[in-house]
């Protein structure tokens, strides 16, 4: 993928009359770029040229909000349902054809573990670099066809599946079903490793000289659970070992029975809820897509903290060849890294991207700039107000329940969450967990049915809404509020 200096200019005009969609998180530069790669050229030229043909992020401060022109979102969700007519395992078919792009990714990951870093030569490095880079970006296929159908189609499904109802005369039970129609059917990498964990506690309540060794067997596994876009969180063995303590007065495999037990019911009550119904089969067909791509967004996420962990080491190897610190690197793009190699990249340029920069991929070409002017014509859209002290979303996990309001803008904020708050974010991801358990509700400007507020809420029993588009606009830390998730509404009771 090459830059072109004039791309973002010339799309300027396109840019300010989108309407986007967006999501926010923790990210530095470097990493996001390969998700905008795949979404703007390598998922274009694969077998499934369904991804969206332009996009943005405008990241500042380790933060990233990714603009999604929703009309692009449409097209690929479209491209999706079009072919899903003629071909009813279109999403089984997708799925199979980036399967060997994910298995080649890891066992890159392990060759780079088995590789001494230091003795490589500028050549080899950039080489193994690189190969990283190749077969993670095509891993990231997945992204723009996830994306572009779960982003769009909730409120297709949503709108369906109410119609149908209301004929049936039984739309008093839409928010009911709607959340058995659309509960997580498979057990997620985050429930594997606790299932793995809790496995663990029980072989050392019975045998405690087993600690050490066990405890330290799982953090090699899994010491990557706990990173994102911009820090690789390493957790050692002391992390786990105080974890330990959390299964002390716990029936380790009464927990895992749940937890298993809590996906079958979720498959049992699917399936007879839709054999009572009958769905047509434009509805069923929405919804075996929607089971697919939500366990596929989830190997993408796992993917994520893998590839942040091994480009980590790399970036640090190149830290210590060159003049810049691992905080520029990760400001540095991937297509320049040669250049970093050779000093060639502007430390003032870094710094710059750091505090704020707007970067879009297209087919083929990205560009890149740190002009405030220009990132704020693009990305300043006005806040609606809130009606009647309300607003509305997608309800995803039923439950009523009120407390104070607490934004979380960024991971950094998750120390000061506390019990019982209402977490409010543009949207959540796996290292919000912490706070999420602590939550009464959680609240989200963006996400669906497919979204990780959605599946974490209902795995907690959480009261959850997505979707409501402003709540982190229109909510303030401390004001007290209702989050009624059995009609989707948020009431503001006072403000602070």
């Amino acid at each position: 993928m090459k830059r072109d200096n004039n791309l973002i200019k010339s799309k300027l005009s396109i840019l300010k009359k989108s309407l986007f969609y967006m999501q926010r998180f923790d990210a530095c530069l470097h990493f996001i770029f390969f998700v905008g790669h795949a979404h703007g050229s390598d998922t274009n030229n694969s077998r499934y040229p369904f991804g969206q043909r332009i996009t943005g992020s405008r990241v500042s401060n380790n933060k990233a909000d990714w603009f999604h022109v929703l009309s692009e979102l449409e097209y690929t969700a479209n491209k999706i349902i079009n072919a899903s007519k003629k071909n009813k395992k279109i999403a089984e078919d997708m799925i199979k054809e980036f399967l060997p792009y994910e298995k080649k990714f890891y066992e890159v990951c392990r060759s780079i573990n088995k590789t001494n870093l230091k003795s490589l030569s500028n050549k080899k490095l950039v080489s193994l670099y690189n190969s990283l880079a190749e077969i993670y970006v095509k891993k990231l296929n997945s992204s723009p066809l996830i994306d572009g159908f779960a982003l769009t189609t909730d409120i297709i499904i949503s709108e369906k599946i109410e119609r149908f109802l209301e004929k049936k005369g039984l739309l008093n039970r839409f928010v009911k079903y709607f959340e058995i129609l659309t509960s997580p059917v498979f057990i997620s990498f985050l429930q594997e490793e606790e299932i793995a964990f809790l496995k663990i506690a029980g072989k050392i309540k019975n045998n405690p000289s087993l600690k050490d060794k066990l405890v330290e067997k799982h953090q090699k596994e899994f010491f990557w659970i706990q990173n994102n876009y911009v820090k690789d969180n390493i957790l050692d063995k002391s992390f786990f070992l105080n974890r330990l303590k959390k299964y002390d007065d716990k029936d380790v495999n009464k927990t895992i029975k749940e937890i298993k037990q809590n996906i079958n019911n979720n498959i049992l009550n699917k399936r007879r809820l839709m054999s009572e119904l009958k769905f047509g089969e434009n509805i069923q067909m929405l919804l075996h897509i929607t089971d697919l791509f939500n366990q596929w967004q989830d190997e993408r996420k796992k993917g994520t903290f893998f590839a942040t962990h091994y480009f980590s080491k790399l970036l640090k190897e190149f830290e210590r060849r060159t003049k810049y610190n691992i905080n520029q690197l990760k400001y540095a793009l991937p297509p320049e890294i040669e250049d970093i190699l050779n000093e060639k990249i502007s430390s003032n340029e870094l710094d710059k991207r750091f505090k704020d920069c707007f970067i879009i991929w297209t087919k083929e070409r990205f560009d890149i700039v740190t002009d405030k002017r220009i990132i704020e014509d693009i990305c300043s859209k006005e806040v609606n107000k809130v009606l009647d002290n309300e607003i509305r979303g997608i309800s995803v996990s039923l439950g009523i329940a009120k407390g104070k309001v607490k934004v979380l803008d960024t991971v950094e904020d998750l120390s000061k969450f506390n019990e019982g708050e209402v977490l409010v974010a543009v949207m959540t991801r796996p290292d919000y967990v912490p706070a999420m358990e602590k939550a009464s509700a959680i609240i989200t400007d963006e996400g669906g049915i497919t979204s990780h507020a959605a599946i974490i809420s209902r795995e907690l029993r959480k009261p959850c809404i997505v979707g409501t588009k402003t709540g982190t606009k229109l909510l303030k830390n401390g004001d007290l509020v209702e989050v009624d998730a059995n009609h989707g509404v948020v009431k503001i009771l006072k403000r602070k």
